[in-house]
């Protein structure tokens, strides 16, 4: 402890035990000259009574003492719990390697060899100090992060709780609602039908058609949903399967190849190695869908999509790759966030969970979604692990 500190109530207190009158004055001097405050203690049995009652931050022990000498006293202090994290620095004159060993296995920290020397009992009282409150400190911060964690622990449990019964209840709406939606749609389409049948041609049937177009928009919102909600919930692994994911993305391809056509796209397929995976082939073949459906609505027009699938180790890439504008590198994060639109998609048609269901494939699938520039446009890439 530094010498300049001014002594007072706030000043660390050391238990001095000794049974010679002489020793104990020295001690006592050299000690209250370094601005400690000093307790002391003529036997065992007396410094028992003292530690117990004083609580000192430091006890230094004489050895040979009549009645119980400074060993047993050590182990009866380690013993109590009130005294057991006090540290003790052994006073003695005895030098022998042995007698050094019983003095740590009764607890001390550290010897201090008579005849005494002043500047080593206060240069050792100083660095056991020391190392007592940085000790004390660092189980009080300890127990205090303990309490932070256990606080954020409970926290993040009730935002996850309220986050699921958020979830729950737009699922809930999601099921809910698409019956009535599906019977709407179908007295719609059998209106549409009936004005055709009629040879109608008027406003009230491009009126019947948009609205058709208008719920079969608004199920597709749900059906996502409802998609998601089975994988959130670990529902789909019932539907995981020996598949061939060769197969799945040449059907997604030549399914769109009409669109590409339309839209004056080239639509191209490449794959390599062996691409069997355990996996749900109707959620990938959905995820590739969205991800080259994506490509297709922003390629430039006379661009070209291409489709790239490959296996490194047990992992399978499909990458869907357009010359569009892409994605600026602060939107990549959010793009797979639910009904979030970027800039770019404002003008197509879409309400934002077509990635975000690519990515609940991926994970699903123990995999990942990843977006890189192509330069221009955007390479997204799905990873799917191939495990069994």
């Amino acid at each position: 402890m530094s010498t300049t500190e001014p002594f007072g109530a706030g000043a660390p207190i050391v238990l001095v035990v000794d049974d010679t009158p002489a020793n104990l004055g020295l001690v006592v001097e050299c000690l209250e000259s370094n601005n400690l405050r000093v307790a002391v203690a003529r036997d065992g049995a007396e410094a028992l009574r003292r530690a117990a009652l004083v609580q000192p931050n430091l006890i230094l022990l004489d050895v040979m003492m009549p009645g119980l000498d400074g060993f047993e006293t050590c182990r009866q202090l380690k013993a109590a719990e009130t005294t057991r994290d006090i540290p003790v620095i052994f006073m003695t004159s005895l030098t022998r390697t042995e007698d050094k060993v019983t003095g740590f296995r009764a607890g001390a920290v550290d010897y201090i060899t008579k005849p005494l020397q002043m500047e080593e009992v206060a240069a050792r009282v100083d660095t056991h100090l020391k190392l007592h409150a940085l000790q004390k400190l660092q189980e009080e911060q300890n127990i205090q992060l303990q309490k932070e964690v256990k606080t954020r622990k409970q926290a993040e449990e009730a935002l996850l709780e309220v986050i699921n019964g958020v979830r729950n209840v737009s699922n809930a709406i999601a099921h809910d609602l698409r019956t009535p939606l599906t019977e709407l749609r179908s007295r719609l389409e059998v209106m549409t039908l009936t004005l055709r049948r009629q040879g109608k041609d008027d406003q009230c049937l491009t009126e019947l058609e948009v609205a058709l177009s208008d719920v079969d928009r608004v199920i597709s919102i749900f059906n996502a949903l409802l998609r998601l909600a089975e994988i959130d919930a670990g529902v789909r692994r019932s539907g995981f399967m020996p598949s061939d994911l060769d197969t799945i993305v040449s059907d997604a391809v030549e399914f769109y190849q009409p669109v590409a056509e339309l839209r004056r796209v080239t639509l191209s397929l490449r794959t390599s190695g062996d691409l069997t995976a355990v996996s749900d082939p109707l959620l990938l073949a959905q995820a590739i869908g969205n991800l080259i459906d994506n490509a297709l609505k922003f390629a430039s027009e006379g661009g070209e999509v291409s489709v790239v699938a490959t296996r490194t180790d047990d992992m399978i890439a499909i990458s869907v790759a357009d010359d569009g504008p892409g994605i600026p590198d602060e939107e990549k994060s959010k793009v797979t966030e639910r009904f979030y639109r970027g800039d770019a998609s404002r003008g197509t048609p879409g309400v934002g969970l077509g990635l975000a269901l690519v990515k609940a494939v991926a994970t699903l699938h123990r995999g990942s979604l990843a977006f890189n520039d192509n330069q221009p446009g955007l390479i997204a890439t799905l990873n799917v692990n191939c495990g069994h």
